[in-house]
């Protein structure tokens, strides 16, 4: 089963609030379906795209009944494409959740853990996977991948570590990725980390492997051109590179005059939500309406 609990979901919903009912919103990382629900029963037609696809059969199943939505198997960057084939020109809102789903995590053979295969995909289609990026980037390239993406302290200790574990071996499972971290980082370190000590080794192999602050960054550029005028562009963020990014350019399109804030500073999780649901003690939402 498809495990995932949506986050800051009452702070999602006020913001949408703010369109009419019927209006269109794309969910651009439609998951499980937990945001999409809610809007659903509140009268908002959705398209829900996600590049992977146990996601979609999943949502098909947590949103049966509702007729008012359309599913797509697709990265959001395609969006120009993807609006194209279903005769839209523009939408009224977009949402964006970028954390992994509860179910990516756990599900062993996905990839995304401490244990199992080193896979990371969130598209099954595609061909890059973790295994290949720590078995055939070069040393330098997985240094600078760990550093802008993870682990900023010991990066160059961890490339260099696994350039030789390769060496004798070929990497294959995350076990030995662990092991490879553990011992390219000091006791010190490793115990004094509030989040697992692999943490962002694992998170910068992730990102790489699905492109995500190109996609990111691609999609930033090419959704004014799809929202509506006074449509609403919801982003939930958990990391600081992709916090900052999205900060960055939406005060881009303010200086612009293209769009306003809808909150200055991003809205967190309270502190019920954090006890109830720990993922979202890192969510941050960041919202814009279009001028």
């Amino acid at each position: 089963m498809f495990k995932h609990k949506p986050v800051l979901l009452k702070e999602v919903l006020e913001i949408f609030s703010r369109l009419k009912e019927g209006s269109l919103i794309v969910d651009c990382t439609l998951g499980g379906g937990g945001h999409a629900k809610e809007l659903l029963k509140r009268g908002f037609n959705i398209i829900g795209i996600d590049r992977d696809a146990e996601a979609i059969e999943a949502a098909k199943e947590n949103l049966r009944g509702f007729e008012e939505i359309v599913f797509i198997n697709d990265n959001f960057v395609n969006l120009r494409e993807i609006l194209g084939r279903l005769g839209v020109k523009v939408v009224d809102g977009f949402l964006m959740d970028l954390g992994v789903s509860t179910h990516q995590l756990e599900e062993e053979e996905r990839g995304f853990g401490f244990e199992g295969p080193l896979d990371m995909r969130m598209d099954q289609r595609q061909e890059l996977t973790a295994e290949k990026v720590v078995n055939e980037y070069q040393e330098e390239r997985l240094s600078e991948i760990l550093y802008d993406y993870g682990e900023k302290r010991f990066a160059e200790r961890i490339a260099r570590k696994i350039v030789e574990y390769r060496s004798k071996k070929k990497i294959e499972r995350a076990e030995e990725l662990l092991e490879i971290v553990e011992h390219s980082t000091p006791a010190r370190y490793r115990f004094s980390r509030e989040h697992h000590w692999a943490t962002p080794t694992f998170r910068a192999l992730r990102i790489e492997v699905n492109q995500d602050i190109e996609n990111l960054q691609r999609f930033l550029d090419l959704f004014p051109d799809c929202l509506s005028r006074e449509g609403i562009l919801t982003i939930i963020s958990f990391h600081s590179i992709e916090d900052r990014i999205v900060k960055h350019r939406f005060r881009e399109l303010v200086k612009e005059g293209k769009v306003e804030l809808l909150n200055k500073k991003p809205i967190v999780a309270s502190k019920e939500e954090v006890i109830e649901n720990p993922k979202s003690k890192r969510a941050k939402l960041r919202a814009i309406k279009k001028l």
